[in-house]
């Protein structure tokens, strides 16, 4: 069978073409998975950055609610007594500050629930402490016998928990295998 030279030629443009389209193509498909590759890292490194600010958040509403609590029995050591302009201040910021940590505990849950889960039985530790911190207020306010040692407990309670916030954000924003 002999070819004749324009078939040559049609069967070279067609080889041609054929080797364009498949190179175009395949250099298109691996262009888009570089693309996609590209985008899910830069969506990870986001939802790490934001992570990493609602830990912050809620690291920062834990250590400010434990000052007020520190701050609280403090005063009320100083001055002998708890007044009830203390009892009341203490009562409108931890109201404010247990909303704050609620929302940060909430923000974690929405970006990361193994965090929220580590994190949850230290906010309620916290919130309970403030409640024995009101209690303690209270019982000095009344004067009663155990009023100082109350306040003493619950402020270096507070005063611990102030020390320890670093080291536990540390520890949970630590990677997997990590020493903390």
């Amino acid at each position: 069978m002999v070819f004749d030279q324009g078939f040559a030629v049609v069967l070279g443009v067609a080889v041609g073409a054929l080797a364009g389209i498949v190179g175009g193509a395949l250099a298109g498909w691996r262009q888009s998975r570089i693309e996609t590759e590209k985008w899910l890292r830069t969506r990870e490194e986001q939802a790490r950055a934001e992570t990493r600010g609602a830990v912050a958040t809620l690291a920062s509403t834990l250590a400010s609610t434990a000052h007020s609590m520190m701050w609280a029995t403090f005063k009320a050591l100083t001055s002998g007594k708890a007044s009830l302009e203390t009892l009341a201040s203490f009562e409108v910021e931890f109201h404010a500050e247990v909303a704050g940590l609620v929302g940060a505990q909430m923000r974690l849950a929405e970006l990361d629930f193994g965090l929220y889960q580590k994190v949850t039985p230290y906010v309620g530790q916290v919130i309970a402490l403030g409640g024995g911190t009101y209690a303690a207020l209270r019982a000095s306010m009344e004067k009663a016998l155990d009023a100082e040692e109350q306040l003493r407990a619950r402020n270096q309670e507070a005063l611990d928990l102030i020390r320890e916030v670093p080291t536990k954000v540390a520890g949970l924003l630590a990677p997997a295998g990590s020493p903390t």
